[in-house]
């Protein structure tokens, strides 16, 4: 739809969807080319039991316990394991902490999947949001407000008359809340300039696409000259979009205070060694201490 090759109605929507399983049986795309979310599948069914290949297992898996066994071992085993990993959260401490925010359920796995080594949120608007949701997003930015200093939010959502006031009706639901001091957000896509950056096609030609803009009541304070709907981007410029969204994510982290908290836990955890060394330390004269008053033990 967004490059134009079918129109926007359901007809044609269904068409494409007998093709489709017309060339995933042909095996021109795998059977998993599609996400169904509408649909689940709680696998709770299970046909498992124990057998003679369950009782060899453990008796192999005893032999190898018995012949790895050792003081040291009892030891790492009964204390290693309090050592914490030197891993941190990519935003900890940081003074502004970006979210995606995107108006279509649809789009929501696509941009999830270029971020994802960058431990961002991407909320679902969903077209317009309920207050409910609202109130529930409110909640989980002031949270994040009592640790950092600001939020930025990425908009993302058609550039249409109920696009453009979808974000003007989430931020000022937002600053219903009063959290808009310290919450920023602005349109990331589409944006006018994108149009034009990458050839996007700025104005729908099918009829019922037309129909829905007119009944449309913002219509006429609408105050672009384009009508693009997010999908565009993603259909004519996926890696430009992707490096557009990743860049504004990465924009708001601060390399410097990210390597101040990469030394400050790496000295924290070897503080952690020392202390459970000492503790297996301790344990060791202990269990020497009660085997040799143990006697008969």
């Amino acid at each position: 739809v967004s490059r134009e090759v079918i129109p926007n109605t359901q007809n044609a929507y269904n068409q494409l969807s007998r093709v489709l399983v017309r060339a995933r049986m042909q095996k021109v795309f795998p059977w998993d080319f599609i996400e169904d979310r509408v649909r689940y599948v709680f696998n709770d069914f299970c046909d498992e039991r124990l057998s003679e290949e369950d009782v060899r297992l453990v008796e192999e898996w005893c032999g190898d316990a018995l012949n790895e066994l050792s003081v040291e071992s009892l030891l790492a085993a009964s204390f290693d394991r309090y050592i914490p990993p030197a891993s941190f959260g990519r935003w900890a401490e940081q003074p502004v902490v970006p979210e995606v925010w995107v108006e279509k359920d649809a789009l929501a796995p696509t941009l999830r999947s270029w971020l994802a080594d960058l431990e961002v949120n991407v909320r679902v608007c969903r077209g317009y949001s309920s207050w409910t949701f609202i109130y529930e997003n409110f909640k989980e930015l002031a949270a994040v407000l009592e640790r950092h200093e600001k939020v930025v939010i990425l908009y993302c959502g058609d550039l249409d008359p109920s696009g453009v006031d979808i974000q003007r009706f989430l931020h000022d639901a937002l600053s219903y809340f009063g959290v808009t001091q310290r919450v920023e957000m602005f349109r990331l896509a589409v944006t006018p300039p994108q149009v034009e950056r990458f050839g996007l096609p700025p104005h729908p030609r099918d009829a019922e696409t037309l129909a829905k803009l007119r009944r449309d009541p913002r219509s006429k304070n609408y105050r672009f000259g384009y009508v693009v709907e997010l999908d565009a981007l993603v259909a004519y410029a996926p890696e430009e979009f992707r490096a557009l969204l990743r860049n504004a994510v990465e924009s708001c982290h601060d390399g410097e205070v990210h390597a101040r908290v990469r030394r400050e836990v790496e000295k924290l955890r070897a503080k952690c060694i020392e202390i459970v060394e000492r503790y297996k330390q301790l344990a060791r004269r202990k269990l020497v201490e009660e085997l040799q008053g143990g006697g008969e033990t």
